[in-house]
């Protein structure tokens, strides 16, 4: 069950990310929500959270557009590619998500604006928590004994004929 929904997950939440750096990058999409994003991006780049530590302000053009083609990278590895880097993706993704809610809240732009990014940071969260999860409950080693006792069909708290010999 917990691969049906990491796959769905994984496949709404990439193209999700693919469309949305898509409108970052061109207005070949909807050119008034680029010409918003380009607005957005000179409004973020001036709270971008290194600032105080580094002194260092993104230029808003290069800004819009690293977090644009990461967003269609990171959203392509999360619906096609399968294996580890889905969840680098996943992480990339959550970060970005995390900048974009810090950005609307150091700007004061309120809840109705933050709203989005806060749904699709939840998302990303529940697949990575449904992904680590997943992976708690696999087999740590093939030759656990209470692995190999219940493969054998030994009930807990017996042990196998084998054992016996052996002491």
């Amino acid at each position: 069950m917990a691969s049906v929904v990491l796959k769905v997950l994984g496949i709404t939440l990439g193209l999700f990310f693919i469309f949305v750096g898509t409108i970052k990058l061109t207005p070949s999409v909807n050119s008034d929500i680029y010409k918003e994003m380009r607005k957005t991006y000179i409004r973020n780049s001036k709270v971008f959270p290194l600032v105080k530590q580094t002194g260092w302000k993104p230029n808003p053009h290069t800004y819009r557009k690293t977090v644009g083609s990461t967003e269609i990278i990171c959203g392509a590895l999360l619906a096609f590619l399968p294996g580890p880097l889905k969840e680098v993706a996943n992480v990339c993704l959550l970060t970005i998500t995390l900048n974009d809610i810090y950005a609307h809240w150091a700007l004061d732009e309120g809840l109705d604006k933050m709203s989005p990014a806060i749904v699709f940071s939840l998302l990303l969260t529940c697949r990575l928590v449904i992904f680590l999860q997943g992976l708690a409950a696999e087999p740590k080693s093939v030759f656990d004994k209470s692995q190999l006792d219940s493969a054998a069909g030994v009930p807990d708290g017996a042990s196998r004929v084998d054992d016996k010999k052996d002491q």
